[in-house]
């Protein structure tokens, strides 16, 4: 079959054909990397060449153009034709894009055509994107269509009546969390997996009415857990295995652990947070596993499941032939990539659902043979787009015959290749997402100078937020400490953040879960208990240390310097199970 791209698949094929392996210096941080055998594989599979910034910066750059970790709501006005309404949108408005409110964005009084331009192949690439990126739409919060009452949600898959929440995948009745994935009636959990009425938890998986518990699994009826599986009615413990009535990792009979239970009013957050300093000093000093996976085969990385000939990868759900992905759920083929799917084939992608063949491109959605592109959604054979619906053979958002596309993309890839811009993702400058609020800023934090000096996008922070004042507003110290003496007149009162003075209030359906669960009102505001949340979270990387037993030599997802008690594989198996 004759090439669609001669002038590029000659020029590439030079730079595969003299390509070895060896080690780079990062663009960026000016660290040595190496382009190892395989990584020569997989430039050869997607006809790209070796990248000039090592995978750590790689990895940065791509999490900078997402905004999805918080869920961070910002009032602006609608800029769709006709429309002046205040809309909420994770783009500030201090944000000179131009953002659709979400129904508009997905109806049909536009299309992504009308913002149709010329492309230049003799001028820079990214330029003339960022300019049509400019004048195209975007949306408020990148929501699913197909998601039902979830008005403050960013993005996520097929939710419904979830609230205040970031990426609800297939999920229901979900509050204050972040990526809830199949679960329901919980508030307050970040990575919940196949859970329910679940309650301050964190990297909790098929489990049941539990509250304060991270990193177990299979778990029903519990409090205060840290790697803990198949237990059920236990309090305050740590490493066990099936596991019933324990209390600190005391064994107690059932009897003796429900009248435990029974003395305890855990609607009082003044008793509760007793319990919680017991438990946290307990926690601290809890064996660690090394690296978190789980049916696993020629893989490295870390909180594995399912996943099969992967390098250096973190939070796979489901996956096969990856390296340098990160946070995917049933996926094949792929390198370089941030949140994903349902998809395979991809490279240099941050966003993608249900989709094949895509190359650095940022949230597409059912979309196939795209390149360079964002925001589209079912389209194929797509090249410099952004925000189009249903459309093929489109460059900068303009239609073309088939062979005229063909001809004029080769011509495109071989100016942007001979520039060196191709085979580089979009520049965390020209990110549409302000850098402190991307999800960047949550795994790489940097202080406002330090973005400015680099160049990146940092907006003009919103006018401070007035502390209200009256019979209506309720400080830290004033919130009933005692569920039990909570009436219905808190749902019309606001509350004030003990940590950083913000306003918020309560819901119908957040009460409701407090009582029926015996839990305190929370005196901190929802952003804030995300935030402290992710703290809990493994980070997408990995130490050399040695385990704490036997000393020896290790890959680990903890920092050493935190001096935790952390054993290889062979030494937990031994210890825990």
């Amino acid at each position: 079959m004759s090439s669609k791209t001669p002038q590029f698949d000659a020029a590439i094929e030079k730079i595969l054909g003299e390509l070895t392996p060896h080690e780079r210096v990062c663009r960026q941080c000016q660290k040595s990397f190496p382009v190892e055998p395989d990584d020569i594989d997989w430039y050869k599979l997607f006809r790209v060449p070796p990248p000039t910034l090592c995978p750590t910066c790689r990895m940065q750059r791509r999490m900078a153009w997402r905004a999805t970790f918080l869920p961070v709501f910002y009032r602006r006005q609608c800029n769709a034709p006709g429309h002046s309404e205040q809309i909420l949108s994770f783009y500030s408005p201090s944000n000179s894009l131009v953002v659709y409110d979400d129904s508009f964005y997905y109806g049909d009084g536009w299309e992504g055509g009308q913002f149709a331009q010329e492309h230049e192949p003799a001028k820079p690439f990214f330029e003339q994107f960022d300019t049509l990126a400019h004048r195209a739409p975007r949306q408020a919060l990148g929501k699913d269509p197909k998601s039902v009452n979830c008005e403050y949600v960013v993005s996520g898959v097929q939710a419904k009546n979830c609230y205040y929440c970031s990426i609800p995948f297939l999920s229901e009745d979900i509050q204050y969390s972040y990526i809830p994935d199949r679960s329901k009636n919980s508030i307050d959990t970040n990575w919940l997996l196949n859970s329910d009425r679940c309650y301050q938890c964190t990297l909790v998986e098929e489990s049941y009415n539990c509250n304060f518990c991270t990193d177990s699994q299979n778990c029903v009826d519990s409090w205060f857990l840290f790697d803990c599986k198949n237990c059920t009615n236990c309090f305050g413990c740590t490493n066990l295995r099936n596991k019933k009535y324990c209390w600190f990792n005391e064994q107690l009979t059932r009897e003796e652990y429900m009248k435990r239970l029974a003395e305890i009013n855990t609607g009082d957050h003044t008793i509760l947070r007793q319990y919680q300093q017991q438990f946290e000093e307990l926690r601290g000093k809890a064996i660690r596993k090394a690296i978190d996976a789980l049916h696993t085969e020629t893989s490295s990385g870390n909180v594995l499941r399912h996943t099969k000939n992967a390098k250096h990868c973190f939070q796979i759900m489901t996956g096969e032939n990856l390296k340098y992905v990160e946070h995917v759920d049933h996926i094949d083929t792929i390198m370089d990539l941030f949140g994903s799917t349902g998809s395979s084939m991809a490279y240099e992608v941050s966003g993608l659902s249900h989709s094949q063949n895509v190359k650095f491109s940022v949230m597409l959605r059912t979309c196939n043979d795209a390149e360079y592109s964002t925001e589209c959604n079912s389209c194929s054979y797509i090249f410099g787009c952004v925000g189009l619906k249903n459309k093929k053979f489109c460059i900068f958002n303009k239609q073309y015959q088939e062979d005229e596309y063909w001809r004029r993309v080769d011509e495109l890839k071989t100016a942007m290749l001979a520039r060196g811009e191709y085979g580089e993702f979009f520049p965390a400058a020209d990110s549409p997402c302000s850098y402190k609020d991307s999800n960047a800023q949550t795994e790489f934090p940097l202080s406002k100078e330090e973005i400015v000096s680099r160049g990146w996008r940092i907006d003009e922070e919103p006018e401070a937020v007035v502390t209200p004042t009256g019979p209506d507003v309720l400080s830290g110290d004033e919130i009933p400490a005692d569920i039990a003496t909570v009436t219905d007149e808190i749902l019309q009162q606001i509350l004030i953040c003990a940590k950083t003075g913000k306003p918020f209030r309560l819901t119908k359906f957040e009460l409701d879960f407090y009582r029926q669960k015996k839990l305190p009102l929370p005196t901190v505001h929802p952003l804030e208990r995300i935030k402290e949340r992710f703290k809990l979270q493994r980070p997408y990387r990995l130490w050399d240390a040695a385990c704490s037993k036997c000393s020896r030599a290790m890959k680990s997802g903890y920092d050493p310097a935190e001096q935790l008690t952390v054993y290889c594989e062979q030494c937990y198996q031994q210890a825990v199970l």
